[in-house]
């Protein structure tokens, strides 16, 4: 790895971890959750970088995917279990971690059965050490408390302007003959490690809504009538090919009836995809910690490294 190359994955993750900081400032019961993500967003453009993707405050069952709507009107409830998740793009280097905030104290143990798994698995991880030694150690370290880690999600390997690489981290012990010899960390990489914990059965399912999207065709050799296409431009020029929320195009002088218009159109040509809103199968609460890595030949850096 270059050391210019260093350097941005560094600012990226020291962008990311002030973001934090301020997103447990920002967080408590009854304050909107547009206004959390819409400040955490602007604060991260503030250092002259922009969001990886749309700033997800995922509420008790609802694992990931959830942001805020335009002119979302959702509150943090009381005693609820909150997970936010954020990434930081500096000139396209990414980091990605979330964090879970809980307003009742009959979730310690299940945020803490996240966040042991995690610093667990950094422990373990190194230059060309197995991705599934990785999900042996999640799955043991959240079983042993109680718990059952969410199997269908995964952590990821990051590359430049790709939030989601080819690599998949699992949260739980796969099977010897369902592995690949080739899925291992490698040096000059970053990877997002995200263990989920639920009291549930550890599994998500596809919720009705979606909130986030991202642009797959970014020639426009697609007819649109011409409104539409002002919509799909603006969105190619502004997204940088990474996942983006239609707030990011709402005060642009679109109205927000336009905007939906446009996203369904777009939605049923396949120039963008959708990411529905993922819910615990059995509508347990879940917990989520994460932080990205970046390997090194005789050290793991963790450019996200959640206060203590």
């Amino acid at each position: 790895m270059l050391k210019e190359e260093y350097k941005s994955y560094k600012r990226s993750g020291a962008i990311l971890e002030k973001t934090f900081r301020l997103a447990l400032e920002l967080t408590s019961p009854g304050v909107k959750l547009l206004d959390i993500a819409e400040k955490l967003e602007n604060h991260i453009r503030s250092y002259s970088a922009v969001p990886a993707f749309p700033v997800n405050i995922s509420i008790n069952e609802i694992a990931a995917h959830y942001s805020p709507t335009i002119n979302d009107e959702s509150l943090i409830p009381e005693k609820s279990i909150v997970k936010i998740d954020c990434g930081v793009s500096v000139d396209g280097y990414l980091s990605d971690a979330a964090r879970t905030i809980i307003f009742d104290n009959q979730w310690q143990k299940l945020l803490e059965a996240s966040e042991q798994a995690l610093d667990n698995a950094i422990k373990e991880i190194g230059a060309n050490i197995s991705v599934y030694k990785i999900g042996e150690v999640i799955e043991k370290t959240i079983k042993k408390a109680g718990f059952l880690p969410i199997t269908n999600l995964t952590g990821h390997s990051l590359a430049r302007y790709s939030l989601h690489d080819g690599i998949s981290i699992p949260n739980y012990s796969v099977s010897k003959n369902l592995r690949k010899a080739s899925d291992k960390f490698k040096v000059g990489s970053a990877y997002a490690i995200e263990p989920f914990a639920t009291t549930g059965i550890g599994k998500v399912v596809d919720g009705d809504d979606i909130t986030i999207y991202m642009l797959l065709n970014k020639t426009g050799k697609i007819s649109l009538h011409k409104k539409i296409r002002k919509v799909y431009e603006l969105i190619k020029m502004k997204t940088y090919g990474l996942p983006f929320s239609p707030r990011l195009i709402y005060n642009e002088n679109f109205s927000e009836e336009l905007i939906e218009e446009a996203i369904i159109k777009l939605y049923e040509k396949g120039i963008v995809h959708g990411y529905p809103i993922l819910v615990e199968a059995s509508k347990a609460p879940v917990t989520q910690t994460e932080d990205t890595i970046l390997i090194g030949k005789n050290k793991i850096f963790n450019l996200t490294r959640r206060a203590s």
